[in-house]
């Protein structure tokens, strides 16, 4: 064992590498690598609901994005690192846009959330139009016995008759 501590002291001295050392270094840098490039894998969503076959009876835009009357997938969705939720408009598998929500707060808190009759049991999905402001509102509850519970999101569009 020595012997071998100092065959590699001496050809560090040297400068050169020994072939021990050349496979330590890749596979140091294959798990960095792998690390790196797994990342991005963590910052996916979090899938709160999906509501499938919803039919919108106005034509909403988004930034650069229009949808026609008819029926589109809906998916509620959280982000893993940061509060936000976000609510994902799919027609035949294909992402259309994605929309940033806000939390919205229960006027009931504590352990009284549990027995309040307005908070749904399971996921729900509301619509709302305000002719005032020109605005569609999608409203997403995920319900008392959800992983994500409590949760009440506004999700805004604005709407053409």
């Amino acid at each position: 064992m020595k012997c071998l501590q100092a065959g590699l002291k001496t050809n560090f001295r040297r400068g050169t590498v020994t072939m021990f050392s050349k496979k330590a270094c890749k596979k140091f840098f294959t798990v960095i690598l792998v690390l790196i490039l797994a990342c991005p894998l963590l910052a996916q969503f979090i899938d709160l609901g999906k509501f499938m076959g919803v039919e919108i009876p106005f034509r909403l835009k988004f930034h650069d994005t229009v949808l026609e009357k008819g029926t589109y997938d809906l998916e509620a969705l959280k982000n893993r690192s940061t509060p936000m939720c976000y609510l994902r408009i799919k027609k035949d598998r294909k992402i259309l846009c994605l929309i940033e929500g806000e939390r919205l707060d229960y006027e009931v808190s504590g352990g009284s959330k549990m027995s309040d009759p307005s908070i749904p049991d399971k996921l729900t999905l509301k619509m709302k139009k305000d002719p005032t402001e020109k605005i569609f509102c999608f409203f997403v509850e995920t319900g008392k016995s959800s992983r994500f519970a409590f949760l009440k999101l506004k999700f805004k569009m604005d709407y053409e008759e």
